[in-house]
C-alpha cells in the first residue's frame, strides 16, 4: 500500500511539471500570436474623382492623393490623425503622380495633359511654383537626400530632373519606351524607371543623370519601389501577374494577385505592399523571405499605394469607388515590439499571459519536486527500517 502510494506522489509530480510546461509554452505562442495580427483595413475615406496617385510625408502624417479626372482637377489631402479630408485645387489638368519631399515640405504633382508639375507648399496647400516637363508625366520620385525630383515622361520615352524648383529642368533623360513610374534609392542614388512599352527598367546614376543599367522584368512593368536598407528594388508587372525583385547578386519573382499595378515599402518592417487592380487586393511580402504573407480586400480597383512607416499605415487609392483604403499592420519593426507603440496593448497583454503561465510552471515544478523528494525520503526510512 505504502508502495503503491510513493508511486502515485512520483505520478503527481510530473503531472505537475507537465502542466506548468504546455501552460508555459501556450503563453508563448499566445505571445508570438498577438504580435503578428493580420493587416487590417481600419478605415475608408472618401477622395475626388478617379484617384491615381498616393503620396505620404511621414514627418507631418499627411497624406496626398491625385484625382486625375475632378473637375477641379484636384489633390486630396487626408489627415493621418483624423481621416479627415481637405481638398486642394488650381493643379495642372489631370494630375498624377505624387510624391513629397520632407525634408523641405513641399509636394511635386504631376499634370499629365498640362505636361507640368506643381509643386505644392506643404503648410499652406497652395501651388507655389510650375515646372514644364515633357509630354505627359505620369510618375514623380523625390530624393530628400539632393533634393532632386524625377518625373517619367510617358510619351517623350525621358525622365525631367528638377533641382528644388528649376524650370526648366536641369536635365533630361531618356529611358526605354513609355516610362511609367521612377523610385529613388537616397542611399546609392540610384533612380529607377519602369518601361511599360520595352518591358525594362532603367537605371539612372543620380550624379550623372545618365543611364547605367538596363534589366529586363516581366510583361508591361508598372509600380516600382526600392528598400535603401537592403538595396532592394520592387517591379510590379501588370499582366504578368507578379513582382520581380532585384537586389545584389539576385534576382527573384513573387506571384501576386491579377493586374499589379502599385507598390510600395515600409523600411521599417520590410514589408512590401502591391496593389493588384485586377483582383481588388493587396498583397504584403515578406521582404526576408520574399512570400506572400497576407492578402488584404480593398476598394474597387486599386491603383496606387503609400505608406507612412512611423504609424505603419498603408494608404491604397481604388481608381474606380473614389475611394482610399486605410491598412493598419501590425508587423513590429528590425527594433522589436518596444519601439513600435501600436503594438503596446497587445504586447502587454501577451507578456501578461506569459508570465502568469511561466509562474504556474514554476509551482508547479516546485510542487512536483517537493512531491518526488518527499517520496524519496519515504522510500528511504522503509528500507532502513526493513
Amino acid at each position: 500500500m505504502r508502495h503503491k502510494l510513493s508511486l502515485l506522489a512520483v505520478l503527481v509530480g510530473v503531472f505537475l511539471v507537465a502542466l506548468g510546461a504546455t501552460l508555459a509554452w501556450s503563453g508563448r505562442s499566445d505571445n508570438a500570436f498577438a504580435a503578428n495580427p493580420t493587416p487590417t483595413v481600419v478605415a475608408t475615406v472618401t477622395v475626388g474623382d478617379l484617384p491615381v496617385g498616393v503620396g505620404v510625408n511621414p514627418t507631418t502624417n499627411r497624406i496626398y492623393v491625385t484625382n486625375e479626372q475632378d473637375s477641379s482637377s484636384s489633390v486630396s489631402v487626408i489627415n493621418g490623425d483624423t481621416n479627415g479630408v481637405t481638398p486642394t485645387s488650381a493643379f495642372g489638368s489631370n494630375p498624377y503622380g505624387v510624391d513629397v519631399n520632407p525634408t523641405t515640405n513641399r509636394i511635386y504633382v504631376a499634370n499629365y495633359s498640362a505636361n507640368t508639375v506643381s509643386v505644392v507648399d506643404g503648410v499652406t496647400n497652395s501651388v507655389t511654383d510650375t515646372v514644364t516637363v515633357q509630354s505627359h508625366p505620369v510618375g514623380v520620385a523625390v530624393n530628400p537626400t539632393t533634393n532632386r525630383t524625377y518625373v517619367a515622361n510617358q510619351f517623350s520615352n525621358s525622365v525631367s530632373v528638377i533641382e528644388g524648383v528649376t524650370d526648366p529642368p536641369i536635365a533630361t533623360v531618356t529611358v526605354g519606351t513609355g516610362p511609367l513610374w521612377p523610385a529613388v534609392n537616397p542611399i546609392t542614388n540610384r533612380i529607377y524607371v519602369t518601361n511599360a512599352g520595352s518591358n525594362n527598367v532603367s537605371v539612372i546614376n543620380g550624379v550623372t543623370n545618365t543611364v547605367i543599367d538596363t534589366v529586363t522584368v516581366g510583361n508591361n512593368p508598372w509600380g516600382v519601389a526600392v528598400n535603401p536598407t537592403t538595396n532592394c528594388v520592387y517591379v510590379t508587372n501588370r499582366y504578368s501577374n507578379n513582382v520581380s525583385v532585384i537586389c545584389p547578386g539576385a534576382t527573384n519573382t513573387v506571384p501576386v494577385g491579377t493586374e499589379p499595378y502599385a507598390v510600395a515599402v515600409n523600411l521599417t518592417t520590410n514589408r512590401i505592399y502591391v496593389a493588384n487592380y485586377g483582383s481588388n487586393n493587396v498583397s504584403v511580402i515578406d521582404g526576408v523571405t520574399n512570400l506572400v504573407i497576407a492578402t488584404v480586400a480593398v476598394g474597387w480597383h486599386p491603383g496606387a499605394v503609400g505608406v507612412n512607416p512611423t504609424t505603419n499605415r498603408i494608404y491604397v487609392a481604388n481608381i474606380s469607388d473614389n475611394t482610399v483604403s486605410v491598412i493598419q499592420d501590425y508587423a513590429p519593426p528590425v527594433g522589436g515590439i518596444a519601439e513600435y507603440p501600436q503594438l503596446a496593448p497587445s504586447a502587454r497583454n501577451s507578456a501578461h499571459g506569459s508570465s502568469k503561465a511561466n509562474a504556474l510552471a514554476v509551482a508547479g515544478a516546485i510542487a512536483g519536486g517537493a512531491l518526488l523528494l518527499a517520496a524519496g525520503a519515504w522510500g528511504m526510512r522503509r528500507r532502513r527500517a526493513g
